[in-house]
């Protein structure tokens, strides 16, 4: 009896997106087969660097280097932070192509031209890792093929169509599991956090006034960022219902923020829970046969 074929789905979010470590970690310990990972933004990074060798437990501390390098120090850089970035990234894949990786590997991101999802499966690694992870606003978009390529988050934090249309679906024989780490309204109640003072947008947040002292509620730049994050919610949230996932793994982040990336701890082992509990569907997806 043959398996199906497997896919797993990586979703943006930040240094949330480490939880994908401690799913991967859970996932090789019990040698669950990967047939194609495929990422978006923090997802296609934790993805590429899995899929080009590195062993799970390695993962974490590689990672690490993007706080030393002090990528998110300053706010009116941002061509500067980006090239930080891909220097990290080089440093870890160097020059090496979709095709050398050791698991199949497709990495998702926005033409903010067309409006269109861009899926990248070929090349050099890195420079698709860049565009995926462009926030609009905190980087520049990268330009490829006449394309002005964004964060792929901006239109499917987790691409699980991507799976369905590579026939992962349970109706081509395939199973998907995938990682969701973007954080959910329900568990973020704040007008701006250090993404959006990043974007440029985080002051003020409150509009006390002058004379009185007295807080008039958030500022412009934080209902800026507010609706931001709900419409990307609301995208995400109906992008998941149209294509489900056999399996959904949502790692309990609540009070993780996205750009810390000297406190791996709590992802990490938010990441190696959620898969724990997962064990026993993705087990029986193994069992199927169609």
């Amino acid at each position: 009896m043959t398996r199906p074929k497997i896919a797993l789905v990586l979703g943006g979010g930040g240094s949330r997106g480490i939880a994908h470590i401690g799913v991967l970690q859970v996932l090789a310990r019990e040698h669950i087969p990967i047939d194609i990972i495929v990422g978006t933004s923090m997802g296609a990074i934790v993805g590429a660097l899995y899929a080009a060798g590195n062993p799970p437990e390695d993962l974490a501390e590689r990672l690490s280097e993007f706080q030393g390098t002090r990528i998110f120090s300053n706010p009116f850089s941002a061509r500067s932070r980006q090239n930080r970035i891909a220097d990290v990234l080089r440093h870890q894949l160097g020059s090496i192509k979709f095709s050398q990786l050791k698991v199949r590997m497709a990495v998702t991101a926005v033409d903010l031209i067309s409006g269109r999802e861009v899926v990248i499966e070929s090349g050099e690694v890195v420079p698709a890792l860049v565009a995926s992870a462009a926030v609009p606003g905190a980087f520049p978009p990268v330009s490829r093929d006449g394309m002005q390529l964004a964060d792929g988050g901006v239109i499917d934090s987790v691409a699980t169509g991507v799976a369905y249309e590579r026939g992962f679906s349970a109706k081509d024989g395939g199973r998907i599991i995938a990682v969701d780490v973007y954080p959910p309204l329900n568990h973020d109640h704040s007008w701006g956090d250090p993404l959006s003072q990043i974007m440029g947008i985080g002051l003020p947040f409150h509009l006390p006034t002058l004379r009185s002292g007295k807080d008039m509620g958030p500022g412009v730049g934080a209902s800026l960022w507010r609706s931001f994050r709900v419409l990307v919610w609301y995208t995400h949230e109906t992008r998941l219902a149209k294509f489900p996932p056999d399996v959904l793994i949502r790692p309990e982040l609540k009070g993780a923020a996205s750009l810390n990336f000297r406190d791996l701890e709590l992802p990490l082992k938010a990441g190696c829970e959620a898969a724990e509990a997962a064990l026993p569907a993705i087990k029986r997806l193994l069992d199927a046969t169609g």
